[in-house]
Order: C-alpha cells, then structure tokens, then sequence
C-alpha cells in the first residue's frame, strides 16, 4: 500500500511461557514489514530484537548477524513542568508514595511483604499507596493484619491529573516492579522532587542519574 509503518514496543516480554512464544512468532511476521522500530529503553531493545529476531547478514562477514539498522531506542519523555516540586513542608514524617498497577507484575507481593517491616524498623515512616487491580486485596488484609490502618493510606484509583498532588505528600518514591521496561512513574516522582527507590529491573537503571535512585533487587529480603 506504499504505507510507511513504525512500530513501538513499551514492553518486555519472555521466551518461555506458552503464551510468550505464541506472541513472539507472531511479532517476527509483523516486524518483518515495519519501517522502523522504536523502543524505550536500551534494555527494551534487545528483549524486542531477540523476540522479533530483527537481525540481518553483515556486510562485513556473510557467516555473522548484526542488528537491523532501523531498530533505535527513544525514551520516554513528560512535561517536567507538569511535575514541578511543592515547597517543602518540615515535618518528622517521612512519607513513601507508591503509585502503581496493583498486580502481580508490578512488584505488590512486594510492597505487602516489605512495608509492615518498614513501618515496624522506622515509626516515623507512613505509605500512601494509590492503584487499583487485583492484588488490592492483598494489601488490605495486610494493612489489617499489622494494625497499620493510620500508616498505609490505600487511595484506590489516582487519576493522573491527581498524581502531582499525590506526589507533593511524599519525600521518597517506591517502585517494587518486577519487569520494567521504563516506568514513566518513576520520571514523574522525580520531577515532583521525590527520592526513588526501585528494584532493579529490565530498563529501569537507564532512567535515572545515581545520586536520585537506590535499588534492591526483586526478592523480599533484597
């Protein structure tokens, strides 16, 4: 049809799994048509070059393979103005702000586990999580179970128009993800002047200098 096509890819995907494989075989006939594709983390790019086998012959040496040449990497971006810091408020609370998916994926099995430990090591510590999805329940019967009603504040849906405000309550930003691409969150939280502490995960560790990150690795104890 002479229709230029870009394809752009904000996930990672596996090898494995039933369903990973059925995507992926359909991924490489599709990209086998594409223009250009565009990926938003260097770790991004080689979990979507293997999936789509985006490889062709080197020009150099016929017997070796090298990546497409149409094959780039943009990262995510925002409006960092639509972020800005709130004058900070001098208070002994430090307050932790999750925003989030609560779903398997995004690391809440996690945030369940480690958060009673937290408030439990560090009394002048509260969370305010807000997300929806299934592992909601999950931290309601955590917050339960540990008494931790007046210290994790669960504000169900955030509309993103609301997550600057939302942002402005906290001084540090959890991300407890266990697949990452990029994670635009963690750009915003950092925009509105919060300290991120995050797993480390697929592109993650490309988003951010190292004097505004510290990581820990997806396991309860890392």
């Amino acid at each position: 049809m002479g229709i230029r096509t870009v394809f752009t890819d904000h996930s990672l995907f596996g090898f494995d799994d039933a369903a990973s494989i059925l995507t992926n075989k359909l991924l490489v006939g599709t990209l086998k048509n594409v223009d250009a594709v565009i990926c938003v983390s260097h770790t991004g790019r080689e979990n979507t070059v293997l999936r789509g086998e985006l490889f062709e012959p080197d020009l150099q040496d016929a017997s070796k393979h090298v990546v497409r040449k149409n094959v780039y990497v943009i990262p995510n971006a925002l409006i960092a103005d639509n972020f800005k810091p709130f004058p900070l408020k001098h208070t002994e609370i430090i307050t932790i702000v999750v925003l989030s998916r609560l779903a398997y994926r995004k690391g809440i099995d996690l945030l369940v586990a480690t958060a009673p430990r937290i408030c439990a090591a560090f009394p002048n510590v509260r969370f305010v999580v807000g997300g929806d999805g299934p592992k909601l329940i999950d931290l309601l019967q955590m917050r339960e179970k540990h008494l931790l009603q007046e210290r994790i504040e669960l504000l169900g849906p955030v509309r993103h128009s609301d997550v600057r405000s939302v942002l402005q309550q906290g001084a540090i930003f959890m991300n407890t993800s266990l697949t990452e691409s990029f994670g635009i969150a963690i750009l915003e939280a950092a925009c509105a002047g919060l300290y991120v502490v995050s797993t480390r995960v697929g592109g993650v560790p490309e988003i951010l200098p190292r004097d505004m990150i510290s990581f820990a690795e997806p396991e309860e104890d890392g």
